[in-house]
């Protein structure tokens, strides 16, 4: 927030007198009294002076040090020159530290406490308690009053200009004097904090500097030389960019932020990524032997914890510990406080604030993509498999093929893939109504070939041995149900969802979600696995910004059509342990039509699903 006042008249202040701002009992009281030739001191904490703010600085033995900082760094003369109203920082000669550094270190110690912007304690109040005032080194002063300085008008102890408190204000003829208890700090942007973090916390600076880059910058870089290939040599200068949070308008060095950083150290990182491998190895989902797919993961989990540690708003500590609500940041991630903690004590930043993390949880939604699977997995159950996970009443099972040809998203990079469907016709008992009661199960393939071998030979899964079939272990949570067939079959179905699990002994099937009647006609939300319900649709790992891509890739591989917004997978033992589900799907009648062709089902977490 800035202001610029070019002149200040009684007007002014009536104005402010009539919005209330300030009574007339209040310390904070703003007259005009610049006719008046003697010094009228309001109170202990404000005194109105009949002089410049140099004049009276000059003329003030307890601030010589500071005036003299101010008349070697120029300040006195930029002021004249500017001839605007302003406001000096300053502190008595008890409080002063002498700079050190170079001359240009010393040059900004000074500017960090002159601002074009004259302000009136009055003027300090805002709702929120969250103004800033700019600073002539560029960055900007936080300003914070507490109870007593907001209602009450107390200003001595009850202000604080950054990290430094407001002992008493001297209006001048040309703006406003604050005398601070310790000189100005310039506070780090979060690209400095970022840079100067140590090694404790490489991990979180690294993956933030590793999503931008450099650029040579040939104009401001001076040539020194010239090299044995007679190249010139420069004394180079580098522009550092970074697009991944340029894309969000958030620049890491700008003074216009306003923002709240979440900073991790290593140990907390490689806590949160144990537990969630932990986490997956429990319900059934991590690879131990795919060492591409370990490290992968290590950097998927990094580049999601850099997504959620920033935000464009600046946050209170019990804000983001005791939010109700989950915080997103910038780049659209969750943070639950439930599952997170931060440090109490902010650091403040010129451009925000920053909380050390002390608890860092990765939500399941982002451990688990989707679960999906065909119902051709039918074909790899051997007898007893096929009994167990596919009962059938009144259907039969037809046939398993290929009826679309395998394509491939994007060629010579991705694997082909197939639509194998489940053919499906009338049971023994005839038109009327049918069920499936089918358990989602996925296949266990041999161990050939890693995940990058299977990319780089163009292995289809259909090339693989399937070494067992094993029925999905669901976590808890909130999912959305999805699920493809062929369109055109002229059905009406419904899902019924069980959870199946053993618990005290006894064998429990608990309904947990049932889906509103389904129809399989002419439009495609439900052919194959395309769906136009759901977001996100392009086939797993596929970059749909990737050069050449195909226009036709969110077409192929995607979740399917929507069935249930959101299924909630019960906790059923209370210790997040993963649970068996059962899907029923049942048609009141197959009337005149003979067969139902099943492609797939598929479960995606929701942003609940922490």
């Amino acid at each position: 927030m800035k202001y610029e006042i070019k002149h200040i008249n009684t007007f002014f202040f009536a104005a402010l007198l009539a919005a209330g701002m300030v009574t007339s009992c209040s310390e904070l009281e703003d007259k005009d009294h610049y006719k008046n030739v003697d010094t009228d001191i309001l109170s202990d904490e404000l005194l109105v002076v009949n002089e410049t703010s140099q004049q009276y600085l000059e003329s003030t033995a307890e601030y010589s040090k500071m005036s003299s900082l101010f008349a070697n760094e120029g300040i006195y003369d930029e002021l004249n020159n500017k001839g605007q109203l302003s406001t000096l920082l300053v502190v008595e000669n008890n409080d002063y530290v002498e700079p050190e550094g170079t001359s240009d270190e010393v040059k900004t110690i000074a500017r960090a406490h002159v601002s074009d912007v004259s302000m009136s304690p009055a003027n300090l109040k805002t709702e929120d308690n969250s103004m800033r005032i700019m600073m002539w080194h560029g960055k900007y002063v936080n300003v914070n009053l507490d109870e007593q300085a907001m209602y009450s008008g107390k200003i001595a102890d009850h202000i604080m200009m950054g990290t430094s408190a407001v002992k008493k204000v001297v209006k001048t003829t040309t703006g406003y004097i604050y005398v601070i208890s310790d000189m100005i700090t310039t506070p780090q942007s979060l690209n400095d904090y970022i840079n100067a973090l140590n090694d404790n916390y490489s991990m979180f600076r690294e993956t933030v500097k590793a999503s931008g880059g450099k650029e040579f910058d040939k104009v401001n870089s001076k040539p020194i030389g010239v090299n044995n290939e007679g190249n010139t040599v420069y004394d180079t200068v580098w522009v550092y960019t970074n697009e991944h949070f340029d894309a969000k308008n958030f620049d890491l060095n700008s003074e216009s932020l306003t923002a709240t950083m979440l900073v991790p150290s290593n140990d907390v990182i490689d806590d949160a990524i144990s537990d969630a491998k932990e986490r997956l190895i429990k319900w059934g989902l991590w690879d131990t032997w795919d060492a591409d797919r370990q490290y992968s993961f290590k950097n998927t989990m990094l580049n999601w914890i850099m997504d959620v540690s920033f935000y464009d708003k600046k946050y209170t500590a019990n804000e983001i510990n005791g939010s109700e609500e989950m915080l997103t940041s910038i780049f659209s991630k969750k943070w639950k406080s439930s599952a997170q903690q931060v440090d109490d004590e902010a650091i403040e930043l010129s451009n925000g604030v920053a909380y050390q993390v002390k608890k860092l949880y990765i939500p399941n939604n982002v451990l688990i993509y989707r679960l999906k699977e065909e119902f051709s997995i039918y074909e790899f159950c051997n007898a007893e498999q096929k009994e167990e996970y596919f009962k059938l009443n009144n259907i039969k099972v037809n046939k398993l093929n290929t009826e679309v040809a395998a394509w491939t998203p994007l060629a010579n990079v991705w694997p082909d893939h197939e639509n194998r469907i489940l053919e499906c016709g009338v049971g023994d008992e005839g038109t009327g109504e049918w069920s499936l009661d089918f358990t989602p199960c996925r296949r266990i393939y041999d161990l050939w070939y890693t995940w990058k071998e299977r990319l780089l030979a163009k292995v289809t899964t259909a090339g693989r041995t399937v070494e067992s079939i094993e029925p999905f272990l669901v976590p808890p949570g909130e999912y959305r149900l999805a699920f493809g067939a062929k369109q055109n079959v002229g059905l009406d179905i419904k899902f019924t969802i069980f959870a199946v699990y053993e618990k005290d002994g006894t064998n429990k099937m608990e309904k947990i979600g049932e889906s509103s009647a389904i129809t399989l006609g002419s439009a495609t939300n439900y052919h194959y696995d395309r769906g136009t319900a759901l977001d996100n649709r392009y086939p797993e790992w596929y970059d749909s910004s990737y050069p050449g891509n195909s226009s036709k890739a969110g077409n192929y591989d995607t979740d399917g059509g929507l069935v249930m917004e959101k299924l909630v997978v019960p906790n059923v033992y209370g210790d997040n342990s993963p649970v068996r589900l059962l899907m029923r799907v049942e048609c009141p009648a197959w009337g005149d039509k003979t067969k139902m062709i099943f492609n797939h089902w598929c479960l995606r977490p929701t942003v609940d699903n922490y």
